[in-house]
């Protein structure tokens, strides 16, 4: 075999061209460095070149970020699906800030630690093993970047005697005949030769080069590999994939052997370049010399003594250069801060530490990122088609942070107060900090118990993303502990397939079964419709026979009669059950002597569960049901219209992502990211007409089904962040004839409509906000739509009339109450949830100017009113030296409008005087004192008289704000019943009257 191997080389090295430039020691940059590697593979050893996939890892739940170049191959290494091509090479985008593969924490501490970097892979599926990979390896380090051999050192997997893997002498064997020395190629165990992608999934056996960066002699040099050193480190990694974990003990072979090697481009840059650390290599350079340039602050040093200001500074450069380019690249692949806390830490870290050390604002993370896009762009398109989005969401976070700090800060400044220790928790880069401590104090106080358990510490981290160093610090500080090993079988879960939450969750409910030995479910529900002539829907009934029936405790029953609430499963179900935002169909299953009413449907395990109650007759074992749908057609076009809807707001919107919907017959609920000041009655309304064009055009809607990866790849296909996709997924198309470019391609398992003007009509009812960055739409279609919109077409005519009876003659006091009860009827009418939203907001705002107009009229009238019976009775008062007058308006002219009483205006009217005006106002007796100066004495002025009335009706009385209460004075009563009304007046006027002739 060995000979075939060196023949092979001498082959590879007489086709490879002999004018290879030396990239060792050279001026190469980073650009030429990757396109080198590209190119040996695709040109010299024909692998397709692969474009890298976005790090939201759409198709895999056990990732919070792709954090290696095979995550897009897993499928194929597992036998799941059939490789595109034989061989691959690309570069990929790649992001590690939890989990096993988790740098975060050492970014900027050191030279090599990353949260973004780019992997240079090569892979064979099938086609090659070992041998030719450590070839090509080899060839490309010592010919092509001329790399002397003596500097490389090689480690190999030495085997592991508890899962029976024998030591890989083939690889050790491989790499002698390539040349190398014995003394450089080296046994390693599983911690440090055995690659695996996570907890579970493909893995096996690795070959790592290793690169003597500092010159070392070779038994020191030796000694140093997997150490940690700087000095001696891995560039490679070569892995030979042929096993898949399938747990902690258990491996088994994959059906094909794999190759997938990885080299970071960092690391690899920096040894040719001939740098000390990766961030004195152009990836990072001009990064850090960017930071310098805005802020003219200190210049960078390279210092990394954390001890001194000048190491804390430079540390700081570096984790911007670091985190400028993990955020650039996340949010252009489609991530969103709200929905990854680990992307929010990111985001509010380097926004703090900009603020901090170079005291600028996001403005500095903006230009960084335009800098990121520059740099990388050629190679990743999606950078720069994406930067506008970036800018938004960079402006759109740093509001949210501030309005975060502005909040949190005098709260922690108390917590921080009673713990001191705690100040050193990053409170301002951790948002659920606060929440979290509440949340374990609000959980302390209830359970009395100082056990916390592994399940409430994981919510913290999932639901707060309070981080497992803040837990320890809180735990340890409360007096706590904290059951960890529970907490990591929670974190295990997560990185493991969480599509059988669902299932849990259902097992864990009412009808749980624990074995059921009957075949499975084959699910029809696709399938139970045809269209006549006339293009109308026609939804058969389905034969099936019923299975099993479990009672309401979880017991396998042989019968259930009327009255009785089972679950029915059968051979076959066309009822939908819940899943992708669709709430269950309901329905009926029918059979000769009875019938049973279907109120939800649920999946669990290989079975559909039927929860329906009996209505009549007996229902057995292997009886033979129909099953009919109610309302599905209303369903399928509310689903159809959600995708129309995101469609249309992403192309009003821009930057937004779907949040959650919720699908039901009658209505569906659609919650969407929003990324800007305001979702204003314009775009409402343009998104509205979007729907409703795109509906007149009678547009298809077809199913594709097609691998995930593939599906992933459509351009244009929409995405929802953080939701797990099969590996077999279902597109929803939606395309205008004659156009490349679908109007939604969606993946979704739900219901839908086969054609656009199935859905007749559509209306948006609500828009809400659901938090900060998130509006909630609630809207109908068919005939609910129609409906929507006819209503609305009469109240605008509705409300013509009234304008036209407005603005046609003068309004006179007799039609004021009448006018006024037309308006409080339309406007309850327009604040039904029954109307396009639209034209509610539009029917307010001209409603607004009517009330407007009928309150400026009844408050003239109400004006002339007062101003007549306060000159009656300062006529009636004659010579006396004081007025008194209870005005007299009718209750219903205070209604009219929300007209208000002005007893000031009243008072104007008797200058000299004193006078005292009384009234009454929703229930209470109201006044106002004024008294000219000239005629107040130490024993009469505007407070003494209108306490005087205090004193018989009770409440109290103020002067107006910044006025002398000794000349004008309100008074206000308790409120009063109306049996009382007429006897306070008959007392208040005497008294009043009484003390006024005393005092004055």
């Amino acid at each position: 075999m060995f000979q075939s191997l060196a023949l092979w080389n001498k082959l590879s090295r007489l086709r490879r061209t002999k004018s290879c430039a030396c990239l060792y020691h050279s001026s190469s940059s980073s650009k030429e460095i990757r396109e080198t590697f590209l190119d040996f593979f695709a040109r010299e050893h024909l692998h397709s070149r692969v474009p890298s996939s976005s790090v939201v890892p759409y198709g895999d739940p056990s990732l919070a970020f792709v954090n290696a170049g095979m995550n897009q191959f897993k499928p194929v290494f597992l036998g799941q699906a059939a490789p595109q091509y034989q061989r691959a090479v690309n570069s990929q985008k790649c992001i590690r800030v939890g989990g096993k593969h988790n740098d975060l924490d050492d970014v900027g501490k050191d030279g090599y630690h990353h949260t973004f970097f780019e992997m240079l892979g090569s892979w064979s599926f099938n086609n090659y093993f070992k041998t030719e990979a450590c070839t090509m390896a080899w060839q490309l380090l010592t010919e092509v970047y001329q790399i002397p051999p003596q500097k490389l050192f090689i480690t190999y997997f030495g085997g592991n005697e508890s899962l029976g893997l024998p030591s890989d002498e083939e690889c050790r064997e491989i790499w002698l005949s390539l040349g190398v020395a014995p003394d450089h190629i080296l046994p390693f165990g599983m911690k440090d030769n055995f690659w695996e992608m996570g907890l579970v999934g493909p893995c096996g056996p690795c070959s790592e080069i290793h690169v003597n960066r500092a010159d070392l002699e070779t038994g020191v040099a030796k000694a140093l590999v997997n150490q940690g050193s700087e000095d001696v480190v891995e560039i490679w990694n070569l892995v030979f994939m042929q096993y898949n974990r399938i747990s902690n003990q258990i491996l088994e072979k994959l059906p094909s052997h794999h190759i997938d090697t990885g080299m970071g481009l960092e690391r690899l840059v920096a040894f040719l370049q001939n740098k000390k650390c990766n961030y004195e290599t152009d990836l990072f350079l001009p990064l850090i010399n960017a930071v310098h340039r805005i802020s003219r602050g200190v210049p960078y040093q390279g210092c990394y003594d954390m001890v001194t200001v000048q190491g804390q500074r430079d540390w700081a450069y570096r984790l911007l250069a670091d985190h400028s380019r993990m955020i650039t690249v996340a949010l252009a692949d489609g991530a969103f801060p709200d929905n990854n806390h680990r992307l929010r830490r990111v985001m509010r870290q380097a926004l703090v530490t900009g603020r901090k050390w170079f005291n600028q604002d996001a403005s500095l993370l903006l230009e960084l990122s335009q800098r990121v896009a520059d740099m990388m762009g050629g190679v990743y398109p999606e950078l720069t088609r994406n930067l506008s989005n970036v800018h938004m969401l960079l402006r759109f976070e740093e509001d949210v942070f501030r309005d975060h700090l502005s909040k949190s800060g005098r709260e922690w400044s108390g917590i921080v107060n009673r713990f001191p220790e705690l100040s050193a928790l990053p409170v301002d880069q951790q948002p659920g900090l606060i929440a979290g401590l509440k949340k374990l104090e609000e959980w302390r106080s209830s359970s009395r118990s100082d056990e916390v358990p592994g399940s409430l510490a994981f919510k913290l981290y999932s639901t707060y993303g309070l981080q497992e160093d803040s837990m320890q610090l809180l735990a340890q500080l409360k007096g706590w502990n904290v059951d960890w090993p529970e907490f990591h079988r929670f974190m295990a879960d997560e990185r493991m397939n969480t599509k059988t939450q669902s299932t849990a969750a259902v097992n864990s409910s009412h009808f749980q079964c624990g074995s059921i030995n009957v075949a499975s479910t084959n699910w029809q529900c696709q399938d139970v419709y045809t269209r006549n002539s006339e293009g109308r829907y026609i939804f058969k009934p389905l034969d099936a026979t019923v299975t099993a029936l479990i009672n309401h405790d979880g017991r396998l029953i042989d019968a259930a009669k009327a009255g009785d609430k089972i679950a029915v499963i059968a051979d076959k179900s066309c009822f939908y059950y819940e899943a992708g935002g669709q709430v269950s169909d309901t329905g009926r299953l029918v059979w000769p002597s009875g019938s049973a009413q279907v109120e939800e449907v649920r999946h669990v395990g290989d079975h559909i569960y039927h929860l329906v109650e009996v209505n009549e007759g007996n229902l057995r074992i292997n009886q033979v049901v129909q099953m009919v749908l109610d309302n599905r057609l209303d369903t399928m076009a509310n689903h159809t219209a959600t995708h129309l809807l995101q469609a249309a707001l992403k192309a009003i919107l821009k930057v937004t992502c779907q949040k959650s919907s919720h699908v039901t017959p009658e209505h569906f609920r659609f919650d969407f990211g929003l990324f800007q000041s305001e979702f204003t009655v314009e775009m409402i309304s343009q998104a509205e007409s979007t729907v409703r064009n795109w509906i007149r055009q009678c547009l298809a809607v077809d199913r594709l089904m097609l691998p995930l990866q593939q599906a992933v790849s459509l351009d244009r296909i929409t995405l929802v962040p953080g939701e797990s996709y099969p590996d077999m997924v279902s597109v929803i198309r939606i395309e205008e004839s004659g156009k490349s470019e679908a109007i939604s391609l969606e993946p979704c398992c739900g219901t839908h409509v086969r054609n656009t003007a199935d859905l007749e009509d559509f209306a948006i009812l609500s828009v809400k906000s659901s938090g900060i960055g998130s509006r909630s739409v609630r809207a109908v279609t068919r005939s609910v739509a129609k409906q929507s919109h006819h209503r609305a077409e009469d109240l605008q005519r509705e409300l013509n009339l009234l304008e036209d009876a407005v603005n046609s003659n003068p309004v006179e006091s007799s039609q004021l109450k009448e006018l006024d009860k037309s308006l409080k009827q339309f406007r309850e009418t327009i604040n039904s949830d029954d109307l396009p939203v639209v034209v509610t907001k539009q029917l307010a705002v001209r409603l607004e100017k009517l009330e407007s107009f009928i309150r400026q009229v009844a408050q003239e009238t109400l004006a002339r009113m007062m101003h007549r019976q306060v000159e009656t009775a300062i006529s009636d008062a004659g010579p006396a030296s004081f007025v008194i007058v209870c005005l007299s308006i009718p209750p219903d002219m205070l209604e009219i409008g929300r007209a208000k009483l002005s007893l000031i205006k009243a008072t104007r009217h008797c200058p000299s005087k004193p006078i005292l005006v009384l009234a009454w106002d929703d229930g209470c007796l109201i006044g106002r004192c004024t008294v000219p100066q000239e005629m107040v004495t130490p024993h009469f002025d505007a407070e003494k008289w209108g306490n005087c009335v205090i004193a018989i009706i009770g409440g109290k009385g103020s002067s107006p704000k910044g006025q002398d209460p000794r000349f004008n004075y309100n008074i206000r009563s308790r409120k009063l019943t109306n049996d009382v009304k007429e006897s306070v007046e008959h007392q208040v006027l005497p008294l009043a009257s009484d003390y006024a002739k005393r005092s004055l």
